[in-house]
């Protein structure tokens, strides 16, 4: 194993892609007064594993973030992860700093869990103190036993199976935060600025239907939301009267895929984004909403998007849409869902004390600053992040 500085270079514009990634320069290119506090590039031997984590800030506690385990992952998305996760337990006023990790390898051709363990055991030495694991893109519970397992402590990371004191996120916390993100937002907006929308009136597509995407449109149904349209990697459903979500998910479990499904209509992947819809919620990869997608979307009439993945509007479409007069319900608040339920779990807290938390939580923080956002006429991701920095700033003061 050796560990050696992580090179990159900034993006050269918000919507550049994560492969034009420069090895050519200083990890120091994106320190700012937040952090990070540490990047640590790791590699094994004997399995070939390569793995980066990002220890942003702990000045409010270890860094929480989950394992990311994809074949592109970088430490700058890494890094930007790592960012948002400081914001985001700050502003859902947990006791967590921010973090984040990454594994680059494809999960499908590589011996997974001998990766994970591989990994483990290099950073075992800031876990749990300064570092706190959590399921992300190809890693779930099952990684997260093998991660303990190795460092040889149940507080190294949550999303844990239930059988050994976890709430997995399998149980779907992070889209059941989404969900419950998207129903109290029109409340506020109805209230707010009397907008003529009642939450059975919601029409909602999902681009992304993984654990986030699935999830989001299961609880979403279950209190009367009509999800119209989902895609995943391969094709996109879209029926106008409402999906049938617990066929949709039943197809995707069994066969991996939408493409069996026969009770909508099959359209292209992409035409996700133009598929009519009040609400669109990205529950996919990082910078799906930008100037090309903006366009179709506004076309869409959609008037509200929730951001159940993270980091998935730029900063160019998120000035633009706010022009337009759509609100963004920003990922720092929206898909907090998933590290609510870890805290609960780092608590010892039940399943349904888990859920009854993040619905707590999710409320109160969606009301606060999306009202605070239209009183004073802001993006509500500006206002979720000044709240956010002031707390932080606030424990970085004491820890001088």
């Amino acid at each position: 194993m050796t560990r050696g500085a992580v090179l990159v270079r900034r993006e050269m514009t918000e919507s550049s892609k994560h492969a034009e990634i420069s090895e050519k320069v200083d990890v120091w290119s994106f320190v700012d007064e937040w952090g990070p506090e540490k990047v640590i590039q790791v590699y094994d031997a004997a399995t070939r594993m390569k793995g980066v984590l990002v220890i942003d800030n702990t000045a409010r506690g270890p860094g929480k973030g989950g394992i990311r385990f994809t074949p592109t992952v970088t430490p700058w998305e890494v890094f930007r992860l790592a960012r948002t996760m400081t914001w985001k337990c700050a502003a859902a006023d947990l006791p967590f700093g921010g973090a984040k990790s990454g594994i680059r390898g494809d999960p499908k051709k590589v011996e997974k869990i001998a990766w994970v363990e591989a990994f483990a055991r290099a950073v075992a030495p800031f876990v749990p103190e300064q570092y706190v694991a959590a399921p992300d893109m190809y890693t779930g519970e099952r990684e997260m036993a093998a991660f303990v397992r190795e460092v040889g402590d149940l507080k190294g990371a949550t999303g844990k199976p239930a059988e050994i004191g976890g709430i997995p996120h399998e149980y779907g916390t992070t889209g059941y935060g989404v969900s419950i993100a998207v129903i109290e937002a029109t409340k506020v907006l109805h209230e707010l600025e009397s907008r003529n929308q009642d939450v059975s009136d919601l029409r909602v597509s999902i681009q992304g239907f993984g654990n986030v995407g699935i999830f989001t449109a299961k609880f979403l149904d279950e209190r009367g939301v009509k999800v119209v349209a989902v895609n995943d990697s391969k094709s996109a459903i879209y029926d106008p009267d409402g999906l049938n979500i617990t066929e949709a998910v039943k197809i995707k479990k069994k066969h991996g895929t939408l493409e069996p499904y026969k009770e909508a209509k099959h359209v292209p992947r992409d035409s996700i984004f133009k598929t009519p819809a009040n609400v669109f919620v990205p529950a996919s990869i990082a910078n799906v909403i930008n100037k090309d997608t903006v366009p179709m979307l506004l076309d869409a009439g959609v008037k509200m998007i929730v951001e159940g993945g993270n980091i998935p509007t730029t900063k160019e479409a998120d000035n633009l849409l706010h022009r337009k007069g759509v609100c963004i319900v920003p990922d720092l608040i929206a898909n907090a869902g998933g590290v609510i339920g870890s805290y609960a779990e780092y608590l010892n807290k039940t399943k349904d004390e888990a859920f009854r938390l993040i619905e707590d939580r999710i409320v109160e923080n969606v009301r606060n600053i999306m009202s605070e956002a239209v009183m004073s006429n802001r993006e509500p991701r500006v206002v979720g992040l000044e709240m956010a920095q002031r707390r932080v700033k606030k424990a970085m003061k004491y820890r001088q």
